[in-house]
């Protein structure tokens, strides 16, 4: 029987190994380490031969997901030749995949159960790719994202002789937060163009707000664009040298987010995203808000906020729209705000007419295009300024 001594000996030591994948996950979002040195620790905390992770669009109108991002690992190793095959030969005949969609937030399904006995024997994804890269007794978990995204976490077979167990499950469960917020940042950063951005290439970023905070909140650095973001009226500002919310709720959420990533003692921080409110007519700001403490040898930093600001993206020209879409002068000039980051309110109010109007403007684009969500207007529009 084990002892009481020996069992809080084996639970630090798993608790250590929790945080150091947390903490490698972390500074990977921000490229300070390989994603694949993240990846190793997790497979190794898991249990598992290997993992997957990849960002997609959720709102394909009942057809294949688009995918924004994906990345596979087997131990501490990157498989890019895994990725092209999987989604060269097997991605579009794969019959899990339509049957994924509706998967819960944290949701786990077993890979075996997503094929019927026939298809064991018959599926090319099941046969060629699952049984011989070891992932046909391996697991699915389904992340919620934003804005008609979401996550997908693909586990290979578990490592463990009996199979998967309960802790191997639980410590799933308590890696998808962290997940969930690294995935946000790299797509952050990617829309940014500054994935593989070091912490001085994002503050030289214009196109992504960085703000450095102390362990009490306070702005240490802020690169340009954080700065203006700062003087803009409500939203968010530098409040007597600390990091402030204009909206009292909004407030307190920030400063519980900045707390929990600088936690005292010297224990692991925890990322977290919030938004902030700003005029009538503008796009709310989103923060990520990620520890500090794994990129700076000092011990004074706190936490780093990335402010992404949809009025950032780069607007298409409207006759674009109209050449190549096929929409009315009227509807493009719609499309192209609407798809920058705006608001259908400050979308009306840039064209000079009633809100109702730009709704009924921006329902006739989507009906034209046969799309239904923001999200699938802002691909299909930027994809043309590419």
């Amino acid at each position: 029987m084990e002892t009481k001594a020996r069992f809080v000996k084996r639970s630090t030591r798993a608790a250590d190994r929790f945080d150091a994948a947390v903490a490698e996950l972390y500074r990977a979002a921000l490229a300070d380490v390989s994603w694949a040195s993240a990846a190793a620790l997790i497979n190794d905390l898991v249990r598992t031969r290997g993992h997957s992770l990849t960002y997609l669009g959720l709102d394909a109108g009942g057809g294949l997901p688009t995918i924004h991002l994906s990345r596979f690992f087997v131990g501490g190793e990157r498989r890019p030749d895994l990725e092209q095959l999987y989604f060269r030969e097997f991605f579009r005949r794969d019959e899990a995949v339509p049957r994924l969609y509706g998967i819960r937030d944290r949701e786990l399904v077993y890979k075996a159960d997503l094929y019927t006995r026939e298809e064991k024997r018959t599926s090319a994804a099941y046969n060629r790719f699952r049984r011989v890269h070891n992932t046909e007794k391996g697991l699915f978990m389904g992340i919620d994202g934003l804005e008609g995204c979401g996550m997908l976490m693909s586990f290979g077979n578990s490592a463990a002789r009996e199979g998967w167990g309960q802790d191997q499950i639980r410590t799933i469960g308590r890696l998808v937060p962290h997940v969930r917020q690294f995935a946000r940042v790299k797509r952050a950063l990617a829309d940014a163009r500054a994935s593989n951005a070091s912490l001085g290439d994002l503050l030289d970023n214009r196109r992504l707000g960085l703000i450095q905070v102390d362990r009490c909140g306070r702005v240490m650095e802020a690169n340009d664009r954080a700065r203006d973001i700062l003087l803009e009226p409500g939203g968010l500002h530098d409040r007597g040298g600390a990091l402030a919310a204009a909206h009292k709720g909004e407030h307190s959420e920030l400063r519980r987010l900045l707390a929990r990533a600088s936690p005292p003692g010297g224990t692991q921080g925890a990322a977290g995203s919030m938004k902030i409110t700003r005029g009538e007519h503008r796009a709310p700001l989103v923060l990520e808000i990620q520890p500090g403490a794994q990129t700076d040898a000092t011990g004074r930093l706190g936490a780093l906020v990335l402010i992404v600001d949809p009025a950032s993206r780069p607007r298409p020209a409207p006759d674009l729209l109209t050449r190549f879409l096929g929409l009315t002068p009227r509807e493009s000039l719609v499309a192209a705000a609407v798809a920058s980051g705006q608001t259908v309110a400050g979308a009306a109010c840039e064209l000079g007419c009633s809100e109702s109007t730009a709704r009924t403007h921006l329902k006739q684009v989507y009906r034209k295009l046969g799309i239904r969500k923001q999200t699938e207007l802002v691909r299909m529009v930027l994809s043309l300024n590419r």
